[in-house]
């Protein structure tokens, strides 16, 4: 019995890690919101520094990950500014080389220092979109009534499946437990 406990306790110290019998999942990772799809990853970083006056660094990236958890990734940040950059996702840790981060308005960053994050939320995310319409409002199912809860232009969302003209989405500010909703497509746009 002791032993059974033992294995079940080290499956479940393992669960919340990055890999699973399909591969890497996304999620938030503190400053980090990432998707990923097979080996394709996208995601959006945002810090917000100071009280009363503050400073915003935040861009999108995205790539291809390979078996080995890394990935060359190009960000994109406001006003369209890109930069290349090297991503690895070990267990539940992130960790973004972006040598010219502090060409995003923004940013900055030590010269030589790295951007990382920890594992806050595992999330089976496809896809990482912007909400473009004022408020887009959660229906329970992709073609039924539309329920109260809502998320609002600019929100961030995690795609967790598409079907049709909706996406089931998860969004997920930090603040207690994610809500879930289908959203028309045409309600968000991919940040990848």
């Amino acid at each position: 019995m002791k032993t059974a406990f033992r294995i079940a306790a080290a499956v479940l110290a393992l669960a919340p890690g990055c890999a699973t019998a399909a591969g890497p999942t996304g999620g938030q990772f503190e400053m980090f919101d990432m998707a990923v799809a097979g080996d394709r990853i996208v995601g959006r970083y945002l810090e917000v520094q100071g009280q009363g006056v503050t400073r915003t660094c935040t861009f999108s990236f995205s790539g291809t990950l390979r078996p080995d958890g890394r990935a060359d990734v190009t960000a994109r940040g406001p006003g369209g500014k890109q930069a290349r950059g090297a991503l690895s996702l070990r267990g539940d840790e992130l960790r973004l080389d972006l040598p010219r981060v502090n060409d995003f308005g923004g940013c900055s960053v030590p010269s030589g220092e790295a951007l990382q994050g920890s594992r806050t939320l595992t999330a089976a995310w496809i896809d990482l979109a912007r909400i473009t319409v004022p408020r887009a409002r959660f229906r329970a199912n992709p073609t039924g009534r539309m329920t109260p809860r809502f998320v609002v232009q600019g929100d961030l969302v995690g795609v967790l499946r598409r079907q049709g003209g909706a996406m089931l989405v998860e969004y997920a500010s930090g603040e207690g437990k994610p809500v879930q909703g289908w959203i028309a497509t045409s309600e968000a746009r991919s940040i990848g």
